[in-house]
């Protein structure tokens, strides 16, 4: 091997562990780029569902009704309005529960500082139990649902199912049922009879008082 070899084996050997140019100088390698680390991406919160409204329908089955109306319950209405004659109208109006055999409901109710002197205002009327009310009963009940409803009353505030209610013989009525408590209306609007054009009725009953039977 010729000197000139010999001269050029320790270059080739820096070469190996250093970058070299033209010039077969040695030259320093450069450093390996660093990985930039991204900073984490904020969670996304779970997206909160409104809740759903409740389907519209009634609140009561007839044995929670008669379960609840029990004799000894009573419930005062604030009464306004006018009556059939269009004679203005305000006074208290009570409702009691006078029996209960599961299967029939006895009531009485009248106002209070001017009863009906009527015979049939203080005698028991008798009426099967439904979904509605045993007060403000109606024969063979026709309804239609309107709306849920908070409605706010003397005796406080109540969520409650509207809805119109008419019988057989002509009776018409909005009810505002409190949802928790079966067999109560909040809120009552009597209006004129169907088929009664002389009919000037237009009252409005607001419960006041609930006193519930043993």
């Amino acid at each position: 091997m010729s000197p000139l070899r010999l001269s050029r084996l320790p270059i080739v050997a820096l070469c190996a562990l250093f970058a070299c140019d033209g010039d077969s100088k040695p030259k320093a390698a450069e450093p390996a780029p660093v990985a930039e680390k991204k900073a984490p991406e904020p969670q996304k919160e779970a997206a909160v569902e409104a809740p759903k409204e409740a389907a519209l329908a009634l609140p009561w089955m007839r044995e929670k009704v008669a379960e609840t109306m029990t004799p000894g319950t009573e419930l005062v209405y604030k009464l306004s309005g006018v009556d059939a004659k269009g004679k203005k109208v305000e006074d208290d109006y009570r409702c009691q529960v006078k029996s209960n055999d599961t299967r029939s409901i006895g009531t009485v109710c009248n106002t209070v500082n001017k009863p009906s002197k009527d015979k049939g205002a203080t005698m028991v009327a008798t009426r099967d139990v439904s979904a509605f009310s045993p007060f403000f009963a109606v024969e063979r009940p026709q309804h239609t649902l309107l709306r849920r409803e908070s409605v706010t009353v003397p005796a406080g505030t109540f969520e409650t199912v509207v809805a119109d209610l008419k019988d057989f013989f002509g009776a018409d009525y909005t009810i505002w049922m409190i949802a928790d408590k079966p067999g109560i209306y909040a809120k009552v609007h009597e209006k004129p009879r169907a088929g009664d054009d002389a009919d000037k009725t237009d009252k409005t009953f607001e419960l006041a008082t609930i006193t519930m039977g043993q």
